[in-house]
Formats: C-alpha cells, structure tokens, sequence
C-alpha cells in the first residue's frame, strides 16, 4: 500500500477545488448577456453607440437553434437628462432588430439587421457579430462640438422596458438642441431576447424555464459634453 504526505494530499486537494471551481465558473457564465463596453460619442453631429456585449446561449436556446428555430434579439438604447424635481427626461430612445438563423443544409449561421444579413460557419462566430454594435445612429443632429467623455460604469438596474421605435429608428422629443455642453445625461443600454417572436408552443415554455430567459439588463453610464 502506498502512502502519501499530508503536504502532497493537501495540493491534489487544493488543485482539484480549483478545477471545480473554474469548471463551475465557466458553466454559469455559458449562457447570458453582459454588457463590456459601451461608448458614446458625437461623430459630424450624429450621436454614434459603440459597444461590446458578451452573448452565450442555453443548452435549450441552442438545440432549438440548430433544429431551425430562429431566436430574434432586440438592443435598445436610452438617453436620459436627471432631473432632481421630476422624473428625468427622455432625450431619444433607440432600437436595433436582429434575427439569428441556423440553415442545415449550407451547415451556417445567419445573422440579419433589416436587410442586411452576414454567414458564419461556427455559432461563436456569428454571437460574436451580434455582440459587437458599431457605428450605431442612435440619434442625428446632436448638437455637441466636442467628443462626449463617457465612463461606463454599470450603475443602478433598471427593469423598466423601453418604448421605442423599431429598426434603430430614434425619436426626438422637438427641435431643441438634442445634448448641451456641460450637462450630464444617463446613456443605457440593454439586449434581450425578444420572447414574443418565438413559435407559440415555445413560447410557454419561455415563460416557465429560465434556459429560455436572455436579458443582459440596464447597462448605465454617465455622458457629460
């Protein structure tokens, strides 16, 4: 019979607790939807969104997928002015629709934004593209000479919806300047899926199980010209 140190029985411990705890670590942050940056800047008077999301899918999300399901995904973005005395004021809202298919017989993945769509030969690929928002117009005509300085930095969640246009379509509250210098403003940003453009059955299941739930949440950081 073999026998071991207590020093050597007490590292294999200490490695297989680590390998349990990184296995485990890996297998909550599979599936969801972080937000891991967000920017926004004013480009030739157009406020222009930049952003990075981190977009993993259920076991459930992603068989689904694969047997031609497609799973539709709405990013929506806020701009708000804080106000002490009141509710704050709604400076523009904006909404991007993505759709994410799955074709069997070409074995690839398509992500679509309006009419625009790309291929991907792997689902890394294409949640990668997804996650990656670019030169979006969340708004036109913001009236700001220089650069907005922003610090994303998650605050408060906010579990409100956003009522917006669809197809990254903005809104302006009139013609008044749509962001002054030396004010602050609250940006958020927000992806989900969108429920409600599943087939029927599923949606039932959507409403019961947690695997079919996607929402990143409110991701706020302040803008100040």
């Amino acid at each position: 019979m073999r026998y071991y140190s207590k020093s050597k029985l007490f590292t294999a411990a200490r490695v297989f607790l680590l390998a349990v705890l990184l296995a485990s670590s890996s297998i909550a942050k599979a599936d969801g939807i972080e937000v891991k940056s967000a920017e926004l800047e004013v480009v030739d008077e157009i406020l222009v969104l930049k952003a990075d999301l981190e977009i993993g899918l259920s076991p459930a999300l992603e068989e689904a997928l694969n047997k031609g399901v497609p799973l539709n995904f709405v990013a929506e973005f806020e701009l708000k002015k804080p106000r002490w005395y009141w509710l704050d004021e709604s400076i523009t809202v904006a909404q991007r629709h993505y759709r994410l298919s799955y074709y069997a017989l070409t074995r690839q993945y398509q992500l679509s934004l309006n009419d625009q769509y790309q291929n991907f030969s792997s689902l890394n690929d294409a949640l990668h593209e997804l996650g990656h928002l670019q030169e979006w117009h969340v708004a036109e005509k913001a009236l700001v000479a220089e650069k907005l300085r922003t610090a994303s930095k998650p605050l408060v969640v906010d579990k409100a919806l956003v009522v917006g246009k669809p197809d990254g379509k903005t809104t302006r509250p009139d013609k008044s300047p749509l962001v002054k210098k030396r004010d602050e403003y609250l940006a958020g940003l927000r992806m989900k899926l969108d429920l409600a453009q599943l087939p029927k059955p599923l949606q039932v299941n959507a409403l019961t199980s947690k695997d079919w739930s996607l929402d990143s949440g409110w991701h706020r950081w302040n803008v100040t010209p």
